[in-house]
């Protein structure tokens, strides 16, 4: 019934559910809010940019953290072959497929911890200015200060991580968590980033996408081997994450 009511409201505006692009998908999601109430044109295009905005930053650190991962399994073979095994071998065409990619999950959550596109954040102390507080064995007593973080430290810090430089997927067990605020690529708490799980989700299917279709082999410069600078607030890689991309055609092709 509700569908039916949007349907002939956009009707009326010479349009229809069916062939609207994305962004006007986006603008009729943003054109009610929580209440169901409409908003105004100022509102919804500020909604509706937001929005933009947040699957360019996902699509754009996708593409960032795909690339890193490989980078990382260029040394570990066997860890791309177990990855590519398991996403040949995985229906993804429900979200119970997605989510039963495990060791993929693993990989990417590893890659998150060594190469974090976000290298290092900020936050403000807001306590009262009377007050006192203790943040890494420093008092604060002013209030507005400025704190700066370094995710990629955190994630490298041997207090927190075993064997920290090492690519490891299996240390992401079943049921292991992390202990709080050493592992943060997506950062924490009210900040946090609200597209995660589109991000995950997103490289789960590109991954999956590659191998089904793909072999990569690996071809990096050996003079110039990509790398990452953390110069910047958001990582940049430096140099060409270069590889060969081969048809795959598996066994029962053969």
């Amino acid at each position: 019934m509700e569908m039916h009511r949007r349907k002939v409201g956009l009707k009326r505006a010479g349009e229809t559910m069916t062939n609207l692009n994305m962004l006007g998908l986006l603008v009729e999601a943003n054109n009610k809010n929580g209440h169901g109430k409409r908003r105004s044109i100022d509102d919804t295009i500020t909604y509706t940019i937001d929005d933009i905005m947040t699957v360019c930053l996902v699509m754009d650190n996708m593409v960032k953290q795909i690339s890193s991962l490989f980078m990382l399994l260029n040394d570990e073979p066997e860890c791309q072959k177990k990855m590519f095994d398991e996403l040949r071998n995985t229906s993804i065409d429900t979200f119970e497929g997605l989510n039963s990619l495990k060791y993929t999950e693993k990989c990417i959550l590893e890659c998150l911890r060594l190469r974090p596109v976000l290298t290092r954040g900020t936050r403000t102390y807001t306590r009262k200015k009377e007050e006192v507080g203790r943040l890494g064995g420093y008092m604060i007593n002013e209030q507005g200060l400025r704190v700066v973080f370094s995710e990629y430290v955190l994630h490298h810090s041997p207090k927190y991580w075993r064997d920290p430089e090492k690519f490891d997927p299996e240390r992401w067990y079943p049921g292991f968590v992390p202990e709080m605020f050493s592992y943060m690529p997506f950062f924490v708490g009210s900040r946090g980033c609200i597209g995660k799980h589109m991000a995950m989700m997103l490289m789960k299917l590109t991954l999956s996408v590659l191998a089904r279709n793909f072999d990569m082999v690996h071809d990096f410069d050996p003079e110039n081997m990509p790398d990452f600078t953390q110069e910047f607030a958001v990582m940049r890689l430096k140099n060409n994450v270069d590889m060969w991309v081969e048809p795959y055609h598996c066994q029962e092709d053969k």
